[in-house]
């Protein structure tokens, strides 16, 4: 059965459709952007499909050096590969094709803009057009490859992606490149309060709710009043911690609550908290305490099962 040619290239079809020996996709879907990381450990994959011609970005970031060629709209540019930690962004309105020549490990990220116009509006008056990165340049940035690397474990099925999570990176990266790459670079004065106290209770309420993190983070702010990326800063002011940290750490402290006062079993703690399964629970609650749920609670039973010994 073939596959039906995807609308938009937000699956990266026109990379992975065909079959290719050795070729590893493995991919993160937000409401801002979504995020595939390929992989190949030989070299010789060849040219690229074509691609939909759309009013959308990709910002490709190599986790290794790469080797390969690059054109667009028809004509050849003077592109030799990129570096590890490089990223290259391309404007899918115009026509791209890559000869990718080496073996090859990449993250790339599909951004509208659609995406980038819902956060324009914090990083000045001026509507964002384009890119100021010429076709085929390589850019090494700390924030974007720090954003990156903290996104591998979730590629690796290491930790759970919630819509929370991935909400709140694509903000925090979107903005970034608007504000640093955008043409609208002279920012707006951010205002640096927190948030208000029904905001805050109502945004704690909100995430407590929705244990899972599939509440989006568009969503909480909207119940706030307040755009995601001005709600996602003010959060931190408050609390000194994102939304998405601090949901863990309620998360856990729930957990640790029941593991002390209650008879569930770990299973029944994990789905109670919100956490896929039990191993994906036994994992986080072990970087968070040090040890697995079951060696906390054992260890907390037996300190509290040791008599006092009083003096006469």
């Amino acid at each position: 059965m073939v596959k039906r040619r995807s609308e938009d290239n937000s699956e990266m079809d026109y990379l992975i459709s065909r079959p290719v020996p050795e070729l590893s996709a493995s991919a993160l879907s937000g409401n801002l952007f979504s995020a595939t990381r390929l992989t190949r450990s030989t070299d010789g994959y060849g040219l690229t499909g074509e691609h939909v011609q759309e009013d959308a970005f990709l910002l490709s970031m190599q986790l290794r050096d790469y080797k390969g060629t690059l054109c667009v709209d028809g004509s050849s540019l003077d592109f030799r590969g990129g570096g590890a930690g490089s990223f290259t962004v391309y404007d899918y309105s115009r026509v791209w094709s890559a000869d990718l020549q080496s073996s090859f490990d990449c993250v790339n990220f599909y951004i509208s803009r659609r995406a980038l116009l819902t956060l324009e509006e914090e990083i000045g008056p001026q509507k964002f057009r384009d890119f100021n990165i010429a076709p085929g340049v390589n850019t090494n940035d700390p924030v974007v490859t720090g954003i990156v690397s903290s996104m591998l474990p979730f590629f690796d099925g290491h930790h759970e992606a919630s819509q929370l999570m991935l909400d709140y990176v694509g903000a925090g990266l979107i903005v970034h490149l608007l504000s640093t790459y955008g043409n609208a670079q002279q920012s707006a004065a951010f205002k640096r309060g927190g948030l208000t106290h029904r905001q805050l209770r109502r945004a704690k309420d909100l995430l407590a709710a929705n244990m899972t993190g599939a509440a989006s983070l568009s969503e909480i702010a909207g119940e706030c009043g307040l755009s995601l990326s001005y709600f996602s800063r003010a959060f931190k002011v408050s609390t000194g911690q994102s939304p998405y940290k601090w949901l863990m750490d309620h998360r856990i402290e729930i957990a640790t609550d029941l593991l002390k006062n209650s008879s569930l079993s770990i299973g029944e703690i994990a789905e109670r908290c919100g956490f896929s399964d039990q191993a994906h629970f036994t994992r986080t609650f072990g970087t968070f305490k040090g040890v697995p749920p079951l060696s906390w609670r054992k260890s907390e039973q037996k300190f509290w099962s040791i008599p006092l010994k009083m003096k006469v």
